[in-house]
């Protein structure tokens, strides 16, 4: 089979820098592509770490992951990508920075990328056509950057994607298990049409997106989170033997969320936690100003289950709290 412009046989485990652009002395811009192709004929599975460069503990699922798993056990093929945005992941932002991408471009609104486009969309479509077109599943692992802590399945889409996809989607949230909440629907705003579960998903590829930690830092529990539910999948899919972890946890799906928003700024207080079942209208955090006086409380909007809390305290007017995904 032919992969990122190799060619690779059964039984073949191989790691190397692919490049897919340069800066402007020359030198190369490159991710590194490790990929595992077992002695059976299966499914292929990609794996993206770090489309967001403040989000690390995806790298460190797929390194792990890739690291463990052997040829000769594996049915398929598994391609992982632990850093996605090595721009964005070298200067510890979200986004490609101003500096180097001039747009401020957010790889995850840019999918499936143009090859002849701006530098992040030719970063993308160049992971889009090596790993995504001609996958089987996409887990694309993503948390809460620097400001926020998450434990949750993103599975949203349009209509037509869960018309397409919807069902195998369902499927590996269930085999990821191990009581990770699903935030599910169809209400997907037009500014995430670019994402990648939303373009992979047009083309008939499920992808799902794990959201687990965040503070800009790696956790261990959440790295540990993160393998087994990308095992308990493989395990599920046939491509590797052993009994799933957690599958017989409960699974919240949550249809639609929101996030309460602060009329002022100040430093946030949480109230809650990651995955607390909470009650339409039960406080969530408390904001105060820098001399301890209370300014506002944050309420829940609806019966939920906590998906996201705040990390980092300080917020300004209009941000984002805590998010809520909706119980029905």
């Amino acid at each position: 089979m032919e992969l990122f412009g190799k060619t690779l046989g059964r039984g073949d485990k191989t790691s190397f820098r692919f490049g897919v652009a340069s800066f402007p002395d020359g030198s190369p811009i490159s991710l590194e592509v490790k990929i595992i192709v077992g002695v059976n004929e299966g499914p292929t599975v990609t794996l993206l770490g770090v489309q967001h460069g403040d989000e690390y503990n995806g790298m460190e699922v797929v390194n792990r992951l890739m690291g463990s798993l052997k040829p000769g056990d594996l049915t398929g093929t598994v391609i992982g990508i632990p850093v996605s945005n090595p721009l964005a992941f070298n200067t510890g932002m979200r986004v490609t920075p101003p500096s180097v991408g001039y747009e401020n471009l957010n790889l995850n609104r840019v999918w499936p990328g143009n090859p002849k486009g701006l530098l992040m969309e030719r970063i993308a479509a160049s992971i889009w056509e090596n790993a995504i077109v001609g996958t089987d599943y996409v887990i694309d692992l993503h948390e809460g950057g620097r400001a926020f802590m998450a434990r949750y399945i993103h599975a949203r889409g349009t209509q037509e994607t869960d018309r397409l996809v919807g069902d195998e989607i369902r499927r590996l949230c269930r085999f990821f298990g191990q009581g990770i909440p699903i935030l599910g629907g169809v209400r997907t705003r037009s500014h995430m049409m670019g994402s990648l579960s939303i373009q992979a998903g047009l083309r008939g590829i499920p992808c799902i997106g794990p959201e687990l930690g965040g503070g800009s830092r790696i956790w261990p529990e959440f790295v540990e989170t993160g393998v087994q539910g990308v095992r308990n999948i493989m395990i599920g899919l046939d491509m590797i033997q052993g009994e799933p972890v957690g599958s017989e946890m409960e699974q919240i799906t949550a249809p639609e969320s929101s996030w309460p928003k602060t009329d002022m700024g100040g430093v946030m207080y949480n109230r809650c936690e990651l995955g607390d079942i909470v009650e339409e209208g039960e406080l969530l955090g408390v904001l105060k100003d820098t001399t301890g006086s209370l300014l506002e409380e944050v309420k829940a909007p609806y019966r939920s289950v906590i998906l996201d809390t705040r990390y980092i305290p300080t917020v300004y007017p209009g941000d984002w709290t805590f998010h809520c995904g909706k119980i029905v």
